[in-house]
């Protein structure tokens, strides 16, 4: 019975990596254009996953000018992260086009298109590898003195200083791991280090918790200035300060403006605000409640002159 459990696990390992090995690779433009800009725009981009009857994008057309910021928000499975795996060219468009600098994706060559994006995705990987190697994977001829620079701006200071071998840590050796957020701060340094002309934060912050998230926040403003960036974020405080925001559902753009415009249109992106306050608020509730109680059963063991004390 051991034996039979232990081929089926080793079936499935061989099926995903054959899965990965009979993967065929893109084609490439036989005459590759430079990009020199960092506008990036969609026309009529139309995306159907392989399997998929029902296209995940449809039609959709927006821009991204230069320098500016825009935020994807929608419900899950409204093609937010398919978007941003689109402008690297994680995959190819079924109709119309992804450019930059008016140039499709489809005739850059990719080494020169991944040297113009960075991106931090909400599931981040790290190799087991100290924490300097990890990082110098975005520019492996950075110096010493780059890294550290990078570290520095990822917010990442606190999580070398922690460990006695700082920077040259393995992470996954004895026993030591870092969390979400840390592990998200260490993305985030690899992208500052990397230093790309355009940006895509997929919920860079899903996993983080409050401490990280407050790094995280600093760390995208080094990150950002003065690039072109696409966000994505569910938590929709962290993309109010947005240039433009785009509310995305059933694979098109329904409505697009700034936060004060979209909460004026009483429309979708309104309506998501009105829950995501209303959730912010009932954990407040919940845990004042919980302090409530608690102080009502010390109130009781003090006496009822100390109710009024103890009680918020």
């Amino acid at each position: 019975m051991k034996i039979m459990e232990n081929i089926m696990v080793a079936k499935e390992a061989v099926k995903r990596i054959d899965s990965i090995l009979d993967e065929k690779p893109l084609k490439e433009s036989e005459h590759p254009q430079k990009i020199r800009g960092r506008r990036v725009s969609f026309e009529n981009v139309t995306f159907t996953y392989p399997g998929n009857t029902s296209p995940t994008l449809n039609d959709i057309s927006f821009t991204i000018s230069e320098g500016q910021t825009i935020a994807l928000v929608g419900s899950s499975g409204s093609g937010k992260s398919t978007v941003a795996a689109l402008i690297p060219r994680f995959f190819d468009v079924d109709k119309g086009s992804v450019k930059i600098d008016g140039v499709d994706v489809r005739d850059v060559f990719k080494n020169d298109l991944m040297d113009k994006v960075s991106f931090v995705f909400q599931n981040t990987r790290l190799l087991k590898a100290s924490i300097l190697e990890n990082i110098r994977i975005a520019k492996p001829k950075a110096t010493i003195d780059e890294v550290l620079e990078a570290v520095k701006k990822a917010q990442c200071t606190d999580i070398i200083e922690k460990f006695p071998e700082g920077i040259n840590t393995v992470i996954g050796g004895e026993g030591i791991y870092l969390s979400g957020g840390e592990c998200q701060r260490i993305a985030l340094a690899r992208a500052i280090l990397k230093d790309s002309p355009i940006v895509i934060l997929d919920e860079a912050t899903a996993f983080a918790d409050p401490e990280n998230e407050s790094q995280i926040q600093k760390a995208f403003e080094k990150l950002t200035k003065g690039k072109t960036v696409l966000m994505i974020a569910h938590r929709l405080s962290t993309i109010c300060g947005a240039d433009k925001i785009l509310v995305l559902s059933d694979g098109k753009v329904k409505e697009q403006g700034k936060h004060e415009e979209l909460l004026k249109a009483e429309g979708i992106y309104a309506h998501m605000w009105k829950e995501y306050c209303r959730s912010i608020s009932w954990k407040v509730t919940k845990k004042l409640d919980e302090i409530n109680d608690s102080s009502f059963e010390k109130s009781k063991r003090l006496g009822k002159d100390s109710e009024k004390e103890v009680i918020i």
